[in-house]
């Protein structure tokens, strides 16, 4: 994984970068996102189905294609000579023989399955989402630990906890040489900051800031992966949409919080910049909702929504002027000066509705102006 809190309400901040940016959909019309949001869980697609969307395929021939990959990959796994009364044993017969045929060479950005399949090549994400899905589907329960660096297998229903770390062949169950897995693990590290925490400590480091997430959530960091690769480019628009892609696969990740707060400051201001108010005030409305210790969120989303506000009074905007109010509302963020302010704004669109008879937006904004006087 890349080094780098649910939303409170959804409903208006998705909204305003709503382009999809996975074409591919189920036989029943349903997208990924439409099915994931549903209830925070796929009931349409399987999650090797997801796998592969998240990792860009756009078709239904492509995403077919490794389908297959993943079928024959299956098929070939279960002619080994299992013991069905040893799964560490059946687990770590899987594990080994990935890292002799498909996981060939670790490499940071790739990130995704479509990586491995065609070049044999994986990151942590990668490598813990297809040996999650395959032990899934041979029965093995299994979920993952994400810390702010990394991310493991975790096994649940074995006789005993079996932590994988699957970047590694040496990998299987590393609490039974814990000290080579700590100067492994040092290399995520800058040296000075191994060296502070300790080489001995490492391991209980990572885990004191981690936490355990399903199959599910760990799909999420695909999309994560994929963000924090195309941010380089500048394209914040896109970075910002498998940003919030992943945010609902994965509401409360712990290895992304930093590149969720640098990509909201980015993407805000270049909106600023762009005078492009209205979307400045979802990206940081955003990024209050889900950090709302922050100042800067706080301070800025108020910025950009009187921006807008202006901006919708001079075009004559009344459709935008409400929605932001109902947002700003939900927000709570109004202080007695920000009230008296729209109080002058909406007087002035009281008059301008009496001027052109328009008496439905007059009592739409009679209603804000009691609001606002907390009546």
């Amino acid at each position: 994984m890349m080094p780098f809190k649910q939303y409170v309400s959804k409903i208006f901040f998705v909204c305003i970068l709503s382009v999809s940016i996975l074409k591919v959909v189920s036989a029943d019309n349903i997208s990924l996102e439409e099915d994931i949001t549903d209830d925070g869980y796929l009931n349409t697609y399987t999650k090797i189905e997801a796998a592969f969307i998240l990792s860009g395929l756009s078709d239904s021939d492509s995403l077919q294609k490794y389908l297959r990959w993943y079928d024959d990959l299956i098929a070939k796994i279960k002619t080994f000579d299992f013991d069905i009364s040893n799964r560490v044993e059946s687990a770590q017969t899987v594990f080994l023989y990935l890292h002799t045929t498909w996981l060939k060479t670790y490499a940071l950005e790739s990130t995704t399955l479509v990586d491995i399949a065609r070049k044999k090549e994986f990151n942590c994400v990668a490598a813990t989402i297809l040996f999650n899905i395959i032990c899934e589907d041979l029965g093995w329960e299994c979920e993952a630990f994400e810390t702010p660096t990394h991310v493991y297998t975790v096994f649940i229903n074995f006789n005993q906890r079996v932590l994988v770390e699957n970047t590694s062949s040496l990998g299987f169950d590393i609490m039974k040489n814990l000290k080579d897995y700590s100067k492994y693990l040092a290399r995520y590290y800058p040296e000075n900051m191994a060296l502070r925490i300790g080489l001995d400590r490492l391991y209980y480091y990572e885990n004191s800031k981690g936490r355990t997430i399903n199959n599910t959530e760990l799909l999420g960091l695909l999309a994560y992966n994929r963000a924090y690769l195309a941010k380089d480019k500048k394209d914040y628009k896109t970075v910002y949409k498998l940003v919030l892609l992943a945010q609902l696969f994965n509401s409360d990740s712990r290895s992304n919080v930093n590149f969720e707060i640098g990509l909201y400051y980015a993407w805000g201001r270049q909106l600023v910049d762009q005078q492009k108010f209205k979307d400045a005030f979802g990206v940081f409305a955003d990024g209050y909702y889900r950090y709302p210790d922050n100042e800067d969120f706080k301070q800025n989303t108020m910025a950009s929504f009187f921006n807008s506000m202006q901006v919708f009074w001079k075009d004559k905007n009344w459709k935008d002027t409400a929605q932001l109010m109902e947002e700003i509302i939900v927000l709570k963020l109004l202080t007695d000066k920000d009230r008296k302010n729209l109080q002058q704004l909406f007087l002035s669109w009281q008059n301008y509705f009496k001027i052109i008879a328009d008496e439905d937006s007059a009592v739409e904004t009679a209603d804000y102006l009691q609001k606002l006087s907390g009546n």
